[in-house]
């Protein structure tokens, strides 16, 4: 059972306080609290300060409260697998005190990534408005417990990451560890941030960093979409359970309405509103990802779908695993070559598996895009699904380069045409 200890090692006026923390065999790692006090002050029987006074009150209090903090974090991060060390027990302190690690924080890997998560409520997002995502904090969280794996627990100079330093961090990433390309490129993506922040305090950065380029991703890309023979051989399968009832009416309202599942299950009725003209309704929806406003008016066959209401509220996580015992109900078992997510490794797996095992909530705003193009212009469709830039959204649907430029052609004989 993890326990925690303050002592001292010092009989000056102003002795550091040490904080021990320990698990059986498991650690025993001490470091300072960045506090200290008079050791006439201090109980070798509670390991406490002697609260003579208002200050040493004060630092009992916080003494508390850090111990606490850290029991916290620890239960937190020990659950998920994090390397528990004297590295990890060093920022949990800092953190707390709402500092960080380093004198210049800015020169060390983990230094800036601390920086960045301490100043996470303050720092402008990608939506532009002010505090990073929770998602965003986390992803940099991970990046430092891989690269504490990656460099055995060793911190690594801003300066010294090259060329050489990236291409073995990519094959350890791949090789032994067995991430995608796509995952290791926001690895890297990641630590190219990282490096041009250090850069903008004043930290001279190896120019090798700016030009390292994008891995290119070897696997053939399958987009996973129901089609709409697919989406009608749903729709009328007789069931009887009522929550695979519910997930098949977000399944199908989701495929028509073209939206992220976070968004698709927040949808309610005061989302709904009847157009000026009074000939249909239409969802306004705030895209939480991109924090864009959308509105997307029901067609019949949205409308005929929740004629009796919305669906009633379910999780991500239900809504994931019941679609796919849904699908399989349905018999959306076709054979393909994909890769599918391994509960334990927590990598993607290549392989042959049925089509209902990789359905998930993407297919909602995937399949929309899919079923409705060349059905109708693809800035409309853009319109509805948020995406910018045309390129980026037939990409999304599978579609290739050359797909575009026939695009392209097309539209300009019509130009002529007109």
């Amino acid at each position: 059972m993890a326990s925690t200890k303050y002592y001292l090692q010092s009989k000056n006026n102003s002795a550091p306080i040490y904080l021990r923390f320990s698990d059986g065999s498991k650690f025993n790692i001490k470091r300072k609290t960045g506090l200290v006090i008079n050791p006439r002050n201090w109980s070798k029987k509670t390991n406490y300060p002697i609260t003579k006074d208002k200050s040493t009150k004060e630092l009992k209090s916080k003494l508390f409260k850090l111990e606490g903090f850290v029991l916290d974090e620890y239960n937190n991060d020990n659950t998920v697998g994090k390397i528990i060390d004297g590295h990890w027990l060093e920022s949990k302190i800092n953190l707390f005190f709402k500092r960080t690690n380093y004198d210049n924080p800015f020169e060390t890997i983990f230094g800036i990534i601390d920086y960045i998560i301490l100043t996470a409520h303050t720092r402008k997002n990608g939506k532009g408005s002010v505090g990073l995502s929770k998602n965003r904090i986390k992803a940099y969280k991970n990046l430092k417990v891989v690269l504490s794996k990656f460099s055995r627990n060793k911190n690594i100079s801003i300066k010294s990451i090259d060329r050489n330093y990236l291409n073995q961090l990519v094959d350890w990433l791949i090789q032994d560890q067995k991430y995608s390309v796509s995952t290791a490129n926001k690895k890297i993506s990641d630590i190219k941030s990282l490096c041009f922040e250090a850069e903008r305090h004043g930290v001279t950065i190896n120019q090798q960093v700016r030009h390292f380029r994008r891995l290119n991703d070897p696997r053939p890309k399958l987009i996973i979409i129901l089609n709409r023979r697919e989406l009608e051989q749903i729709e009328t399968q007789s069931i009887n359970n009522k929550s695979l009832i519910n997930v098949r009416k977000w399944l199908l309202f989701g495929c028509e309405v073209g939206q992220r599942l976070d968004d698709l299950l927040s949808i309610s009725e005061k989302d709904i509103k009847t157009s000026n003209n009074q000939e249909f309704r239409i969802l306004t929806i705030t895209q939480r990802k991109v924090n864009k406003t959308v509105h997307i008016p029901l067609n019949p066959k949205a409308e005929e779908l929740i004629k009796d209401g919305l669906p009633y509220k379910i999780s991500k996580q239900v809504f994931n695993r019941q679609v796919k015992i849904l699908c399989q109900l349905c018999g959306i078992d076709e054979e393909l070559k994909h890769y599918k997510r391994d509960a334990t490794t927590k990598r993607n797996i290549g392989g042959s598996y049925k089509k209902y095992e990789l359905i998930s909530g993407h297919v909602c705003r995937r399949s929309f895009a899919s079923n409705y193009y060349g059905e109708m212009p693809n800035s409309l469709i853009m319109k509805v699904t948020g995406h910018v830039q045309e390129r980026t959204f037939l990409k999304y649907i599978g579609k290739s380069d050359e797909d575009f430029t026939n695009l392209i052609y097309s539209e300009m004989l019509k130009s002529l045409k007109h």
